[in-house]
C-alpha cells in the first residue's frame, strides 16, 4: 500500500497536478488498493480540518487581505524606505523592512511577495536594478512572514504536533528578526558588489511622517501578539481580534475600503482559505496511510542508526526539508513530513520549539527554490524575468537562510528562550 501510495503521487506531481489533489487521489487509490471502506476518505478529510484552533487561517488571512487593500502595504514601504533607503540598494533594504513589518500582517509568504513586489519591484527596475535582483530580493524577504506571528506555517505545525500555538509564535519571533538581518547583510554585499545607488538621505521630519502614516499598520502585530502574550486571548479569537482591527482601519481611519469592496475582499480571502485547507486534508490522508503503514517506526529505526545525537539528527532532517520543499508546497510538507519525525525528534530530546521553527524554516526554503518555489515564481512574474536568472539571483540569499539554519540547529536558544520565559 505504501508502495502504490508514494509512487501515485510522484506520478500525479510530474503529470502537474496540483499538490491537494495528487495527495487525495494518490491516497484513494493506495485505500482502494489496501482493500480499506472508502468511506474513510470522507471522514478523515472533513475531522482534519474541523479543528477550532485551523478557525485562525481564514480570519488571520482575511485580516492580511483588508490591510493590503486598505493602503497600509504602501505606507509601510514608504517608512521602510524612509529608515533605510539612503544605504546602498536603499529600495532593497527597504523592501526587506517592509516585509518584516507587512510579516506581522499577512501570515503567507506568497501574499507578502505579491503585495511587496507589487509595490517595490517596477520601481527597482526603472531605477536601474536587475529585474533578477529584484525579485530575488522580494521572494527571499517573503520568508519573514513564515515565522513571525501570525505565521500559517506555525499554525499548520502546532495542529498537527499539538504543541501551543501561542508558544510557536512567541518562539517565532526572534529567528524572524534574524532572517531580516541576515537578508539585509547579504543585500548590501550584492550592493556593494554590483554597485547600485543609494537613495536619499531623509530628514527627521520625513521619517517621522512615514512613521505617523504606517503607525495603525505597525499596531496590528501589537494587537495579535500581545493579546495572545497576556492571555488575552487564543490565536484564533486574536485572528478576530485582527479582522476587525483591519475593518475599522480601512473602513474609518483610511477610508480607503467601501462596503460594496467587502465582497470581493471576502472572496480572495476564502479562495486563499480553501487552496489551504484542501493541502491540509489531503496531506492529513496520507499521513493517516503512512502511520498505518508503520512508515514513522521504520523511519525512526532507521535514523537512530545512523545518529543519536539530537544536532546530528536535525542536521538530517534538515537535509529531508531541503530536498522535500523543493518539491511540495509548505503546508503540505509539514502534514506529511512532522508526523513521522516528531516521535524521532522526541524520542532524543530535541525542544519542541527549536523542532518548529526548524522545521517551517526549513521547508520554507522551498519556496524560493525552484521547481516549486511559489514565492520566487510570484516574484519573477511581477519582475517579467525568467525563472533561471531569479534562481541564481537568490542563491546569496538562500546560503545566508541556510547559516542561520546551521545556527538554530546548533545554539537552539535563538528558538527556545523567549517562549522560555513566558
Amino acid at each position: 500500500m505504501a508502495v502504490v501510495l508514494i509512487c501515485g503521487f510522484l506520478l500525479l506531481l510530474i503529470l502537474n497536478v496540483p499538490i491537494s489533489f495528487a495527495l487525495m487521489i494518490a491516497s484513494l487509490a493506495a485505500i482502494l488498493y489496501g482493500d480499506i471502506p472508502p468511506m474513510l476518505v470522507g471522514q478523515r478529510m472533513t475531522a482534519a480540518i474541523d479543528s477550532f484552533i485551523l478557525l485562525a487561517v481564514p480570519f488571520f488571512l482575511l485580516a492580511g487581505h483588508l490591510m493590503a487593500r486598505s493602503g497600509i502595504a504602501r505606507d509601510i514601504m514608504n517608512l521602510a524606505n524612509a529608515v533605510l533607503g539612503w544605504l546602498r540598494g536603499g529600495l532593497a533594504h527597504a523592501s526587506i523592512g517592509a516585509g518584516t513589518l507587512m510579516g506581522g500582517m499577512t501570515g503567507s509568504a506568497v501574499a507578502e511577495a505579491s503585495s511587496i513586489g507589487g509595490a517595490v519591484i517596477p520601481e527597482m527596475v526603472r531605477k536601474g536594478y536587475s529585474p533578477a535582483f529584484a525579485a530575488a530580493v522580494v521572494a527571499s524577504g517573503s520568508l519573514i512572514s513564515i515565522l513571525i506571528p501570525p505565521s500559517v506555517p506555525l499554525i499548520i505545525f502546532g495542529v498537527v504536533t499539538g504543541v501551543s500555538v501561542s508558544r510557536l509564535f512567541v518562539a517565532g519571533l526572534i529567528p524572524g528578526l534574524l532572517v531580516a538581518v541576515v537578508l539585509l547583510v547579504v543585500v548590501w554585499l550584492m550592493a556593494i558588489r554590483n554597485n547600485y545607488p543609494r537613495g536619499d538621505t531623509p530628514s527627521r521630519k520625513t521619517i517621522l511622517k512615514a512613521l505617523r502614516a504606517s503607525l495603525w499598520g505597525l499596531f496590528l502585530p501589537v494587537v495579535i501578539i500581545g493579546s495572545i502574550r497576556y492571555g488575552i486571548a487564543t490565536p484564533t479569537e486574536a485572528s478576530v481580534l485582527a479582522v476587525l482591527y483591519a475593518l475599522f482601519v480601512g473602513l474609518v481611519v483610511y477610508r480607503s475600503i467601501r462596503l460594496r469592496d467587502l465582497p470581493s475582499i471576502i472572496s480572495d480571502a476564502a479562495i486563499t482559505t480553501g487552496i489551504v485547507m484542501m493541502l491540509i486534508a489531503g496531506a492529513t490522508l496520507y499521513g493517516l496511510i503512512i502511520t498505518r503503514e508503520q512508515l514513522p517506526q521504520q523511519a525512526a529505526a532507521f535514523m537512530l542508526t545512523i545518529t543519536s545525537d539530537p544536532q546530528m539528527l536535525l542536521l538530517l532532517i534538515v537535509a529531508i526539508y531541503l530536498i522535500g520543499g523543493m518539491v511540495l508546497d509548505l503546508g503540505a510538507a509539514i502534514i506529511i513530513f512532522v508526523p513521522i519525525l516528531w516521535p524521532i525528534t522526541q524520542q532524543v530530546g530535541i525542544d519542541p520549539m527549536q523542532f518548529g521553527i526548524v522545521t517551517v524554516l526549513g521547508l520554507g526554503i522551498g519556496l524560493i527554490t525552484p521547481p516549486v518555489g511559489a514565492s520566487l515564481f510570484v516574484a519573477c512574474g511581477i519582475a517579467r524575468c525568467q525563472i533561471l536568472l531569479g534562481s541564481r539571483a537568490v542563491l546569496p540569499f538562500i546560503g545566508g537562510l541556510l547559516a542561520l539554519l546551521l545556527a538554530i540547529v546548533f545554539f537552539p536558544g535563538i528558538a527556545t528562550w523567549l517562549p522560555s520565559r513566558m
